[in-house]
């Protein structure tokens, strides 16, 4: 079997493309680097997880690797304890190990494979934790991937199940928006991953699809944010499905060659909506929404006969709804894009469910996996999580 090596947070080439001849995907999983190296995260966040990781930037790549290994994807590279290559190199608190690879296997991972199996005592990475000392005594980790190995052999296998939602990721989409971001800092994968984030705190599985997809039978909601350029073949297959589909911004913003379209984007069979200018906002220029929550780095002007279900406290339109899809006009923040999230997904016969902070859920065919990223109990109504613990529970 023949597979290729991905990372977090890179979007310079097609994974898709690279993908599409292997046997399958795989990607190396450093939580706690990825929180000082590749996170958008304000101080106090990366400080909160600054031994566990970002409860969600594993699981967004187990999803996307998944999709981009047609089902099949390992993880090659597992962070055991410190690197050695962040700006900061913490240990993990106890039990992150271990919920690391569980989180792995939820989300359907074949292998969990851990770098390195033993600590270098030479050369550039002799500062980078193993399975082993590098005097070849067990480091911590070692008894967290016995305890997994061992339940695992207990447990039933992982079966797949279509998610209810689906995240549609595009790497052109991504490569124009490094071309052409119209604001500082902002990038195509931040924005996709913000929607994700959003969507997992409302308790959802997710499966991240290729822009190539035309058949979403299964999915009852389909997010396609800041897709720059929609194949008329791709706008026809959503405005035909049976999902609820929530576009924006950006998407559909240009033609294949990087131009603006006329007629002035989004163009969607039945939306009655017109993005007719741009800005980007500085930090602190949020715009403030009516029902609360803001629209944060970027905002379009939207002409529209559609229905108006978000708008700014001076009354500009924000969220429109036409007769197949939905279209979102700006950039939210998480309390907005949460409540726009859940309303869809309300509508489509979506369950959702709003989770704590630093608590996720991933189902799979059999069961519901809830993952504790706090180190403290968290209580979920009659459910009490223990600090950094797994739980599994049947599927109802």
């Amino acid at each position: 079997p023949i597979c290729h090596n991905y990372m977090g947070n890179i979007t310079s080439f097609d994974h898709f493309e690279v993908g599409a001849d292997l046997d399958f995907a795989s990607w190396d999983s450093y939580p706690l680097g990825f929180v000082e190296d590749r996170i958008n995260a304000e101080d106090d966040f990366k400080q909160r997880y600054a031994r566990q990781g970002h409860p969600d930037f594993q699981a967004f790549h187990h999803d996307l690797y998944r999709a981009v290994g047609r089902g099949r994807w390992w993880v090659m590279e597992q962070q055991p304890g410190p690197v050695n290559w962040a700006a900061y190199n913490p240990s993990p608190l106890p039990g992150m190990v271990g919920l690391w690879t569980w989180e792995a296997f939820a989300h359907g991972a074949e292998t969990v494979c851990y770098f390195r199996w033993r600590q270098a005592p030479f050369a550039q990475e002799q500062m980078h934790a193993g399975m082993l000392r590098p005097d070849d005594h067990e480091a911590p980790a070692m008894a967290e991937a016995r305890a997994v190995a061992k339940e695992l052999a207990e447990a039933p296998e992982v079966s797949p199940t279509q998610a209810p939602v689906a995240l549609m990721f595009d790497y052109d989409g991504a490569h124009g928006w490094d071309i052409q971001p119209h604001g500082k800092g902002m990038s195509y994968f931040s924005l996709v991953f913000d929607a994700y984030r959003a969507a997992r705190a409302l308790g959802l599985s997710i499966d991240i699809i290729s822009p190539k997809t035309r058949d979403f039978s299964g999915y009852g909601v389909v997010l396609v944010p800041g897709m720059l350029h929609v194949p008329a073949d791709l706008k026809a297959a959503l405005i035909a499905s049976k999902a609820k589909i929530l576009l924006g911004p950006r998407t559909a913003a240009k033609t294949k060659e990087m131009a603006i379209p006329v007629p002035l984007p989004p163009d969607f069979e039945g939306l009655d909506t017109m993005v007719t200018r741009v800005e980007s906002l500085r930090p602190g220029l949020g715009v403030e929404l009516a029902r609360g929550g803001k629209i944060l780095h970027y905002m379009e002007e939207l002409e529209t006969g559609d229905i108006v279900a978000e708008q700014s406290v001076k009354g500009r339109a924000v969220l429109v709804h036409g007769a197949a899809v939905s279209y979102l006009g700006g950039w939210p923040d998480q309390q907005a894009f949460g409540r726009i999230i859940e309303e869809i997904c309300k509508v489509a016969g979506v369950q959702t469910q709003r989770l704590p902070e630093g608590v996720r859920v991933r189902e799979t065919g059999s069961e519901k996996f809830w993952f504790n990223y706090n180190d403290e109990a968290v209580q979920v109504g009659e459910l009490l999580l223990a600090p950094l613990s797994v739980r599994r529970m049947a599927r109802a």
